[in-house]
């Protein structure tokens, strides 16, 4: 019940965020200059992985509402947390190149 209620709020929290980041990344790459760099990173970073916990959330949410059963839960709930895990590992290398770059 409480896990419920605090994956809800945290939907809610996460759409809120999302609107801040993605404010702050349209802010920070078109009104900065190179000194920016890390900064555009650190945003990015956190708008992905708002974005796939507010997503990856919200499909779990969708798929519980047909009444499947507790293993199938389980299944679902750690498929979604992996997939989470490696696309977010995905965008931290994607960002390497721009962290590293001269």
């Amino acid at each position: 019940m409480w896990k419920s209620v605090g994956l809800w709020i945290m939907q809610r929290l996460t759409a809120v965020f999302l609107i801040l980041f993605l404010g702050t990344h349209l802010w920070v790459n078109n009104f900065t200059t190179g000194w920016a760099a890390f900064l555009k990173v650190v945003i990015d970073l956190c708008l992905l992985a708002t974005a796939l916990f507010h997503g990856l959330n919200g499909v779990r949410t969708i798929i519980l509402d047909f009444g499947i059963g507790y293993k199938a839960r389980q299944f679902l709930s750690v498929s979604l947390v992996t997939l989470g895990i490696t696309a977010f590992l995905f965008g931290v290398f994607g960002f390497l190149s721009l962290i590293f770059t001269k």
